[in-house]
Parts: structure tokens; sequence; C-alpha cells
């Protein structure tokens, strides 16, 4: 492990939690991983775009490639675990972002402290692995964003979509299109889209019945009902 490490890095996408946690950490170097996966092409044009727009410095790295290990919903397993070891490379605090509600094998609070302590362990180095946003939603973290004044425009050049064909158009069409209109649309907050998330087909087969039965976080079905009663309540009934 590199001995002149920084104090921290934030791991950054270029997403909607990860452009905010720049300005909600005080704006700390970025790092991306280029993992060769499926819409690599569009993070890397909206790094781009807020590097511009915005004077963010993010190091963009090829050292870890991990798009043959890409399943078809666009999960890589261990994603987290890969890129905190190497981020724990350049510094003592890794930030990878992680939502409130987020329960996946490597994204929560829990896991996050372990892969602090083993790669600490094995490094014989202080390494923390952690997120600001364990206790706000991505609604809440819109909000906060929004109350310190910072340009809506730079918001929206993030990118949030699992989209493969290269567009930079957000297609509207998947889960991360989903939350992403969700959290902006109950912020007031008009993004462009393909096609209209709350039209696709699975939120009325599958979401809408899954956050009835209680299958999501009572904060998620709450903000996701929300959202669709701003574009009217007969979609949410």
């Amino acid at each position: 492990m590199t001995e002149n490490r920084i104090p921290e890095v934030l791991l950054f996408s270029a997403g909607l939690d990860s452009y905010p946690a720049w300005h909600y950490l005080g704006r700390p170097p970025g790092l991306y991983f280029d993992l060769g996966h499926r819409y690599a092409s569009q993070e890397r044009a909206a790094i781009a775009a807020l590097s511009d727009a915005a004077g963010i410095e993010v190091e963009i790295s090829d050292e870890l490639r991990l798009g043959a290990w890409e399943a078809g919903d666009a999960i890589i397993p261990l994603r987290n675990v890969h890129l905190a070891m190497l981020a724990a490379n350049r510094a003592e605090m890794v930030w990878c972002i992680g939502v409130k509600g987020d329960h996946t094998l490597d994204k929560s609070r829990e896991a996050f402290a372990d892969m602090g302590r083993f790669i600490a362990r094995f490094s014989q180095q202080p390494t923390r692995v952690d997120s600001p946003f364990w206790d706000m939603t991505k609604t809440e973290i819109i909000a906060w964003y929004l109350a310190q004044n910072l340009p809506v425009e730079h918001l929206l050049l993030t990118f949030s979509c699992s989209r493969t064909d290269g567009s930079t158009v957000h297609c509207g069409r998947c889960p991360s299109c989903l939350r992403r209109w969700t959290s902006l649309v109950n912020n007031g907050v008009e993004a462009e889209f393909e096609q209209q998330p709350w039209t696709w087909d699975r939120v009325q087969e599958f979401y809408i019945p899954a956050m009835r039965e209680g299958r999501y976080p009572d904060h998620r079905a709450h903000e996701f009902f929300a959202a669709l009663a701003t574009i009217g309540a007969a979609v949410a009934s």
C-alpha cells in the first residue's frame, strides 16, 4: 500500500448521489474507476461535463476492469470491495456513497465498516470506508443540495441510468432512472428522460404492488407515492 496517502478520496461516479456528496464533504479529490462496464462512456462524459461546469477534479483510472463480471441487471459482484481496496492505496478515508435503505451485500453501513477493518488489517495502515448519507434518502440529498443554492443545471449533468447504447439521455426504463425521477420530482426539478419513468410498465406491474405489500422500506414507498401524486393521483391508485 502506498505510504504517501492523502487524507480522503471520494469514489465518484458522476451520479445523482456522488455529485452532491462532493459538495457535502467539502469538495474532496474524486476518483473514478472505469470498470469497462456497459455505461462507462456515459459516466465519463458526465464527469467531463461536471469538470467543465463545476470545476470538480476527478482522477480517472483504468486499472480495474470488471466489466466481464457484469450481470444482466448491471450488478458487478463485490464491486465496492474492489473499489475500496484500490482507493485505499490513495487515501486513509474512502468515501463510497450509500444512502438510507441501501442494504446490498457490499453497500451498507456494516459492509463498509467491515471493508475498512479488512483493509486496515492486511495493509497495516489506518483505513476507513464510509458514506455521509446513511441517514438521508435520495430525495433528502437533493433537497440539501438545493438548499445550498447550488446550480440545478449542474445537478442535471449527472448520469444515473443503466442504458447500454452510449446515449447520455436517461432512458426512463430502468430502476436507476426511476429512483432519479422520484428524487428530482419530489424536489420540483424537471429532468429529461427518453420516456417518462412513471409510464414504465414495471411501475404498475411490480413497484406499486411491492411497495404496497411492504417489500420496500417505508421511506422509499412514501417518496415513490409522493412522486406519483405530483403527476396525478390516478396513477398511484
